[in-house]
């Protein structure tokens, strides 16, 4: 059960965004509600973690 490119895409996705979650929070970037950046945000992860969990095509295990 190895992962395949899209699960690593997912990954680097989920890594990138914690990076840059914990680099803007030191910022005064959240102070006014910015809904179009939430939502982006937002679908940004949900993306990233339907990759990394994406069903390997090679995996024959039940």
């Amino acid at each position: 059960m190895g992962m395949s490119f899209i699960n690593w895409i997912g990954f680097v996705m989920l890594v990138l965004g914690l990076f840059l979650n914990e680099l803007f929070l030191g910022m005064n970037a959240w102070y006014e509600l910015n809904m179009g950046a939430i939502t982006i945000g937002i679908v940004y992860l949900v993306v990233g973690a339907s990759l990394s969990l994406w069903p390997n095509a090679s995996d024959t295990t039940a």
